[in-house]
């Protein structure tokens, strides 16, 4: 770091990727096993209806290598080698997030069509919002008005009522995306690309310390129960994994911090709106602003220093 503004990595995009992809794994057999496994193995889903969450994933990743195969030779003509191509952006993390991210009663038609568009558009837009939250949300509004609904809540979930405490949310029994709910396993992954330094941490820590002191006053005046509030509906793995992207968040130190908090209360404020796509509102809204605060933070920086 110098002068307040974190140098960009030397890493390329293909090992950035690849070990965020590999800390996320355990997150994703852990997901597949709550959303088909179980359920097949208690008769909750058929043997195809089994296989429908992993295809949901691989259906991201597969897109978001296909988007950056069709701009990268087609429209750029390049000739680099093919595992180049493939990891020209972070296009097959996108899609791979996605899928993540999204409910085991999705439509993988939709999903599908969703997460094609709106890559592919974002060659052409430069990133400039984070493309993830604003795909959910197209996911989301699509299932919501179109298709009757959409419910992060499994068969098993939805054949009995539960009550779940703390530690149900640490083992991910709570509801989210497919592969978005054990916060233990969260919490080790996101450890892991800390440490390894392919994460922009600071915008974590900060939005979710920000969202868990708003839930905490809200619980305590309202005398209701913390865990559901900030545990479910993928608030933790998005401010992880989501709001973190490499391209569409701030990259100075105070501009990192001020990127966590805006999310953090717009999660917040946003939750009672709809709790389901508060932090993906939240993250769709900051990143348009992340060049900006990252100017205004120099320019604080650079006064300061005269």
């Amino acid at each position: 770091m110098k002068n307040n503004v974190y140098v960009r990595s030397r890493k390329s995009i293909k090992n950035i990727s690849l070990t965020r992809l590999v800390l996320l794994l355990p997150l994703i057999i852990y997901g597949i096993y709550k959303n088909s496994i179980y359920l097949y193995i208690n008769k909750y889903t058929s043997l195809l209806g089994m296989f429908k969450p992993l295809i949901i994933i691989l259906v991201g990743g597969v897109i978001g290598a296909l988007v950056n195969i069709i701009y990268e030779y087609i429209f750029k003509r390049n000739k680099d080698k093919f595992t180049n191509i493939l990891f020209s952006s972070f296009h097959i993390e996108y899609g791979l997030l996605l899928g993540c991210v999204s409910s085991v009663n999705t439509n993988i038609v939709v999903f599908s069509a969703v997460v094609f568009v709106l890559l592919f558009l974002s060659k052409f837009t430069k990133n400039r919002i984070n493309i993830i939250a604003l795909s959910f949300i197209a996911i989301y509004l699509i299932h919501y008005y179109l298709l009757g609904g959409y419910s992060y809540l499994n068969a098993y979930d939805t054949s009995r009522v539960f009550s779940l405490d703390f530690m149900d949310y640490m083992i991910g029994r709570g509801y989210g995306g497919i592969a978005t709910t054990h916060i233990i396993l969260l919490a080790i992954s996101f450890i892991g690309i800390t440490i390894t330094n392919n994460n922009k941490s600071s915008i974590t820590v900060t939005s979710v310390v920000t969202t868990a002191i708003a839930f905490g006053i809200y619980a305590i005046v309202y005398k209701v129960p913390f865990g559901p509030l900030i545990l479910n509906n993928n608030y933790m793995f998005a401010f992880v994994y989501i709001a973190t992207d490499y391209v569409t968040s701030s990259y100075t130190l105070h501009g990192e911090r001020i990127f966590g908090i805006s999310i953090g209360l717009l999660t917040f404020g946003f939750y009672f709106i709809n709790p389901l796509m508060a932090p993906f509102i939240a993250i769709t809204i900051v990143s348009l602003f992340n060049n900006l605060i990252d100017r205004l933070c120099n320019r604080i920086t650079e006064k300061q220093e005269m």
